[in-house]
């Protein structure tokens, strides 16, 4: 696929991976120009974002794709039984553990439309993929630097949360500690395991067996052990263990 295409927001950096006779140069124009779109409609740190603005009661009639977030956290908070809850901290609605996903998912669609025909679009490792076949994704290990504890194929979506970039920055809205230190969920679409993998974090492994279908999730808790689900697609010999 060449050399990735690399663009710093959201405090992370997202790469991309592209095959097909495009304009390179005019896909990390409008890629970094919907970036700063997202980021400046849903950032809970620039003063004047929407999503600001709304926290502070100062938004009138919201947009049309705030209204979608909504619903989408909405989604997510009742699929992961609650764990996953942007009404829960005490700043208001937060719904950066879902807007990633989201933000990697449209990108990936504006490159499609542009006539790229494979793109493997990642996140701060959330990882959306149009692959004509499975592809090696590793999962970052929490505790051992750069290296991996495991290797998926996946061609749909990888979502990963944990602590071991931004610190405490995940909370659990039931008052408890947090069940895990890294979570990883293989699964489309993406918003949705974006959610998932940071509900996992904070409940744990008893929240593996509650993932929806067309889900398959890992974890890691804070003594290292590593707990799956059944059909967790693990490259071949490398099974977490």
């Amino acid at each position: 696929m060449g050399d990735p295409l690399a663009i710093e927001a959201m405090g992370t950096v997202f790469t991309y991976h592209l095959t097909g006779p495009c304009d390179r140069t005019e896909a990390i124009q409008r890629v970094a120009t919907e970036l700063e779109r997202i980021e400046g409609r849903f950032s809970p740190f620039r003063a004047e974002s929407e999503l600001t603005r709304l926290n502070r009661g100062r938004v009138g009639a919201i947009s049309v794709e705030m209204e979608e977030i909504i619903w989408l956290c909405e989604r997510a908070k009742e699929a992961t039984f609650g764990y996953f809850d942007p009404w829960g901290g005490a700043a208001g609605f937060d719904p950066s553990g879902l807007v990633k996903g989201y933000a990697v998912e449209k990108t990936l669609e504006l490159l499609l439309s542009m006539g790229f025909e494979e793109v493997v679009a990642n996140g701060g490792g959330d990882i959306a993929l149009s692959t004509a076949a499975r592809e090696p994704v590793g999962i970052r290990h929490p505790f051992l630097g750069d290296s991996l504890c495991a290797v998926v194929l996946c061609d749909t979506a990888v979502a990963s949360s944990g602590l071991y970039e931004r610190g405490m920055h995940i909370y659990n809205p039931f008052g408890a500690g947090l069940g895990a230190v890294a979570a990883t969920v293989v699964g489309s679409p993406l918003w949705l395991g974006d959610a998932m993998a940071t509900a996992l974090v904070a409940a744990g492994p008893r929240l593996l067996t509650a993932l929806g279908v067309g889900f398959e999730g890992f974890v890691v808790d804070s003594s290292g052990e590593m707990t799956f689900t059944r059909k967790f697609p693990f490259a071949a010999g490398v099974d977490g263990a």
